[in-house]
């Protein structure tokens, strides 16, 4: 019983642990603004964080900030994410059959 009730908090703390890095890592008033495939690209109403989720995978790819006016665009094809103009680091490569959305937090 011992074994099992251990192996049980493993797998729980496990998922609790995964879905840190996923939607659960994006602040709760953070707005959806895109999502898709392919293409996708947001200009920034007010200044905030801006945050990229691959849904396929559940995992946050990357975060930045944003002022009024900057653009990110999202091109999975080729693993690319141009913040502002510059090229942005993210944390996992792009992939072009994903779901990703683009989510933004005008409050940072």
């Amino acid at each position: 019983m011992r074994l099992i009730t251990s192996t049980l908090a493993g797998v729980l703390l496990l998922i609790a642990t995964a879905g840190c890095q996923g939607r659960g890592s994006i602040p709760s008033g953070a707005r959806l603004e895109q999502t898709g495939t392919s293409g996708l690209s947001y200009t920034a109403h007010d200044s905030g964080n801006v945050y990229l989720l691959d849904a396929t995978d559940n995992k946050k790819v990357f975060e930045g900030h944003m002022n009024i006016g900057d653009q990110i665009i999202i091109k999975p094809s080729v693993d690319l994410i141009v913040l502002a103009g510059n090229q942005a680091n993210h944390s996992q490569t792009l992939q072009p059959d994903h779901q990703y959305q683009i989510y933004f937090d005008p409050s940072h």
